[in-house]
């Protein structure tokens, strides 16, 4: 049937050979020039080591910050500085119908964007009952996880997260943690190390 996938690429190197460390790919993106970086908590999820390959295609190994389970952010930090950076904004600010873009790794095939609409706000998904996501219609795939959406001004507006695929492909059914909750934890994480709830 069809199912909510998190958007993971497959491991690198052979099915075949369990002696080999395996990875697993996914996206992110500098929200800080002193190299402060956004992702999905399932991304490094069980990582012994992240490292982060910048689109100037330097390769650097990346610490975690922080992670929390709920909203499935991480943080990471990369020390490179004056890196350019994008500006969390706000969900409220776009509306069903209006464009966006996504950009991502899909499938680790490098950097790539793609186009579409806002097809809906505030939708529950059953694994993830307390964030209310963005849908869009932009083709997300796998290796898109933790990827920014973006607002046309260039602002993010949330954080590619999920689809809905009964194929495994995209189908036109993308979701994304709005901007407001990533900014509320990525605070968190970056002062405590993690969410601290009531």
């Amino acid at each position: 049937g069809a199912i909510i996938r998190r958007l993971l690429a497959g491991a690198s190197g052979n099915p075949g050979s369990s002696d080999r460390p395996t990875g697993v790919l996914g996206s992110g993106f500098v929200i800080r020039e002193d190299g402060l970086i956004v992702t999905n908590r399932h991304v490094i999820t069980g990582a012994r080591t992240v490292r982060v390959r910048l689109s100037d295609s330097r390769e650097l190994p990346a610490k975690i910050v922080g992670a929390d389970a709920v909203t499935d952010i991480a943080l990471l930090k990369v020390s490179a500085g004056n890196l350019p950076a994008l500006r969390l904004g706000s969900s409220e600010a776009v509306s069903v119908g209006d464009a966006v873009i996504a950009i991502g790794n899909p499938f680790g095939l490098g950097q790539s964007v793609s186009a579409g609409i806002i097809s809906a706000r505030a939708r529950i998904l059953e694994n993830d009952p307390y964030i209310d996501f963005l849908q869009t219609d932009a083709a997300i795939n796998q290796g898109n996880s933790g990827g920014p959406l973006l607002s046309t001004d260039g602002t993010v507006i949330g954080v590619t997260s999920a689809i809905f695929s009964p194929s495994g492909g995209s189908v036109g059914l993308g979701f994304a943690i709005p901007a407001e909750t990533v900014a509320g934890v990525v605070g968190q994480l970056e002062a405590h190390g993690r969410v601290e709830r009531g």
